[in-house]
């Protein structure tokens, strides 16, 4: 997907740049520990924004559900899980922020969704904003879920290796959710 000189593309298994920088150490960390064997695992698949050849954001997805406890906001019935295209991490490079390319690589991930609903059933894109993100997440449609369960919403892991979904630890994210419905 290019315009503007930017394209999305699929990262291959290590092919992380050395000189990416996020403002959010957690997300810088994550892409130089976990996303490549998180991806080796199968259990999200990267993707690079390129401008210019070089790498100004990243966007991980994974599928995920969103549980019984979040389903009244959705109001189409209850079911056991609603399949859903969960974004795990969303960062643009520090020096390229506020150029629009967050907001390429979330429509890109819309997209992708939209795909898999033709083909397999995918209802949902999930992401754990964090609370400064909360803002871009609504310009891009998103709805914050009204119930707030104890339990964490169903999904994916970030970073392969135990923090919850949305952050270093989970806590104090703000679940967010897009129809395709």
């Amino acid at each position: 997907m290019a315009r503007s000189g930017l394209y999305i593309t699929r990262a291959g298994m290590w092919d992380v740049p050395a000189d990416f920088r996020c403002r959010k150490t957690e997300y810088a960390k994550y892409l130089y520990i976990d996303a490549a064997y998180d991806q080796q695992q199968r259990m999200g698949q990267l993707y690079w924004a390129i401008r210019n050849g070089e790498t100004v954001g990243y966007v991980m997805l994974a599928m995920g559900y969103v549980d019984k406890e979040r389903q009244a906001d959705l109001g189409i019935g209850t079911y056991g899980h609603i399949p859903a295209l969960v974004i795990t991490r969303l960062a643009t490079d520090e020096r390229y922020e506020r150029q629009g390319i967050g907001s390429r690589m979330a429509s890109y991930a819309i997209d992708i969704a939209g795909s898999m609903a033709m083909a397999v059933g995918c209802r949902l894109v999930f992401a754990n904003s964090d609370p400064d993100a909360v803002g871009f997440y609504e310009k891009m449609g998103f709805a914050r879920f009204a119930s707030t369960p104890a339990s964490d919403p169903g999904g994916p892991r970030r970073g392969s290796r135990g923090s919850a979904d949305g952050g270093a630890n989970g806590e104090g994210l703000v679940p967010m959710y897009l129809d395709l419905g």
